[in-house]
């Protein structure tokens, strides 16, 4: 029986199943309210890429802009009236005519109807920018991440996944059309933008290529052109300046850049060859980047994205080279493409694409390291003739020469790597190591694409060709290898022409000076009083972490040494591999911080021994065969290079056995 006044025991005595408030399968209200956000309108002028947020909260959405730049806008503040104005420009009408914002009607009281009529309608007055804003946030972030590292591709040449070529002349891009089994079968102009997943921002123009494909005639008449200089190699080095103008302004693509190092004194024709009006800056205009004076700081803020070639004008040796060595380093960076990331005052990390070819030019070299040296092809000017007739660039109609050789080159695309390893192979042959056949390989190989159309069965230069070439390149013909010196050599000189002084007032001696006295006494030890001289000779270099021993190979396998006292046995310089003397011997140096041991190491024939005695004090040490630090005229026989190599293998195999 219903208690009314108990209502809660009236429905426990009687009760029913709760109404069903949704059915397995149903969408949320709030899901449904969530696809009912309008779409984003067609044909909108600007394009939206995605969205990016980092662990701060902040949010930024990626467009590019009327003029086809990429630009981020941050969710929260960055989309203000002026902020889109600036984003869609002359075409702001779109967002008026999708995001309206209207006036209210104008409204008049009539008294006989005793209520406001309206006597002119709303009309649009502008955009409503919120609503603008947010649908273009919410467009955004329906977009997908977007992320710009990695992505942008700025003016210059650009490889293609499928093995392409994309040319970025900052209004348009020239991408290769490819046939089904993936060769080129010509060219099209497109819009800069986003393609392949790829952002091609809009920038200033540069000089596009020629509009009808070239024979060689262009560069044979560039090549007629450079040889007025006074080469040092006249046929080897007016070609590869032939080379670096035809293959710099598609660097971008290649897999190894060139680099070039004009040098030569007054009147040798530098700058009218790369200085300011010269023939590159002719040649391709607004098309490189060139400087007379600029950090590598402010080169990587120029080029960005950009892979046009960079020309760097007089870059002279001086008392602090470090401004000149991180430019240097830029270009050993860029040889064989990479990204460099600094981080900005907004604490966001900045990436620079590094893939330019550079020239620079001086009167002096500055002092290189082996592995920039490498990347470099040192062409060398002599004197011009006083009475020579004066050149006028004018006549050689330079900057038409330019479209003309870029559109060669393009169309040459198709053959530049099969034409590159026939080269590098030979010059493999010749005795270059791989690097040496990657800079000078893929000049040679540009210089035939430009001069040569070869009736062969796969378009390639033929074998002679390719011999002839390759014997003008053998290493002891190259300043650029035989001149080059490895970091092990170079930190062995330094040690051994080190000046160091026994007694305050003694005259300062070179390091290895001494050296050889202790071999002398041990050797002539009644000759010149040379037993005295020997042993004061070997206390001193003791103090300094040095120590003239010879090797012992103990049961386990491991090395030891023992001083050196019979010239029977081979002699080597053990360097202590931390010592106190040694660190302020390489002080300021790359080898400071005990680094020299490294270096010292990858010396042919060096031995990492256990610890051994400088003085009162064992330490482990790196032994050098004696014949790397002292002429061989200096030293006994069992120690010349052929008896320490037979002498070290009778040691390993008494070790094995």
């Amino acid at each position: 029986m219903n208690d009314p006044s108990n209502p809660i025991a009236d429905a426990l005595a009687d009760p029913r199943p709760a109404p069903e408030l949704a059915i397995a399968g149903d969408r949320a209200p709030e899901l449904d309210r969530m696809d009912e956000y309008p779409e984003f309108p067609p044909a909108c002028p600007i394009k939206v890429l995605g969205n990016a947020q980092d662990i701060t909260g902040k949010q930024t959405i990626f467009y590019l802009n009327y003029n086809g730049q990429l630009v981020g806008l941050e969710a929260g503040n960055r989309h203000g009236k002026l902020g889109l104005a600036a984003l869609f420009g002359p075409s702001i009408g779109w967002i008026e005519a999708n995001y309206p914002k209207w006036s209210e009607p104008k409204k008049q009281y009539d008294p006989q109807a005793k209520k406001y009529v309206e006597i002119a309608p709303a009309r649009i007055i502008g955009f409503d920018q919120a609503k603008a804003a947010e649908a273009l946030v919410v467009e955004g972030t329906r977009r997908g991440i977007f992320d710009p590292a990695g992505r942008m591709r700025g003016r210059g040449a650009h490889r293609l996944n499928d093995g392409g070529l994309a040319l970025h002349c900052g209004d348009a891009v020239l991408v290769s059309v490819h046939r089904a089994d993936n060769s080129i079968k010509g060219w099209n102009w497109v819009d800069t933008g986003l393609h392949a997943g790829m952002v091609y921002p809009a920038a200033a123009g540069i000089p596009r290529p020629h509009l009808e494909a070239v024979d060689t005639k262009p560069a044979e008449t560039l090549l007629r052109l450079l040889r007025s200089w006074q080469w040092k190699r006249p046929l080897l080095d007016a070609r590869f300046a032939l080379a670096f103008a035809a293959i710099a302004p598609l660097g971008g693509a290649l897999a190894w850049r060139p680099n070039l190092w004009i040098t030569g004194g007054k009147g040798t024709g530098k700058s009218t060859l790369n200085g300011l009006d010269g023939v590159y800056h002719r040649l391709y205009g607004e098309g490189l980047f060139r400087t007379g004076n600029a950090s590598a700081a402010a080169i990587r803020q120029s080029l960005k994205n950009s892979t046009v070639p960079v020309i760097f004008d007089e870059i002279e040796a001086g008392e602090d080279n470090r401004q000149v060595n991180a430019v240097i380093e830029l270009a050993r960076v860029s040889s064989s493409g990479d990204a460099v990331h600094r981080g900005g005052q907004d604490h966001t990390a900045h990436e620079f694409t590094l893939r330019s070819a550079f020239m620079f030019s001086s009167i002096s070299i500055p002092p290189l390291q082996p592995q920039d040296r490498s990347r470099l092809a040192i062409l060398e000017l002599g004197k011009l003739a006083k009475d020579g007739d004066k050149l006028d660039l004018d006549k050689w109609h330079l900057p038409k020469l330019g479209r003309q050789l870029s559109r060669r080159m393009i169309d040459q695309w198709h053959r530049l790597a099969a034409t590159k390893a026939k080269f590098h192979d030979a010059l493999q042959l010749a005795g270059h190591d791989a690097r040496a056949c990657d800079q000078f390989g893929i000049l040679l190989a540009a210089a035939d694409l430009a001069l040569n159309d070869w009736d062969t069965v796969d378009g390639l230069p033929d074998d002679e060709e390719v011999a002839l070439w390759a014997g003008h390149c053998r290493p002891d013909r190259m300043a650029e290898i035989s001149e080059a010196v490895a970091d092990e050599e170079a930190c062995l000189n330094h040690m051994k022409t080190t000046l160091v002084q026994a007694r305050g007032g003694d005259e300062r001696e070179p390091l290895g000076q001494w050296i050889g006295q202790v071999v002398a006494g041990i050797t002539h030890p009644l000759l010149e009083n040379n037993d005295a001289l020997g042993d004061k000779a070997s206390k001193r270099l003791r103090a300094l972490g040095l120590s003239i021993v010879t090797p012992t190979r103990k049961d386990s396998g491991a090395w030891g040494a023992v001083m050196y006292e019979d010239h029977a046995l081979p002699a080597f310089l053990g360097v202590a591999n931390n010592h106190q003397a040694l660190s302020d011997l390489f002080g300021g140096t790359k080898w400071q911080g005990g680094v020299w041991r490294q270096s010292l190491a990858r010396c042919d024939g060096s031995i990492d021994a256990q610890p051994i005695k400088f003085g009162r004090i064992s330490v482990r040490a790196v032994l050098i065969p004696l014949h790397l630090v002292l002429d061989e005229t200096e030293l006994p026989a069992a120690s010349q290079p052929g008896a320490v190599k037979d002498w070290r293998d009778g040691q390993e195999k008494g070790a094995g056995a």
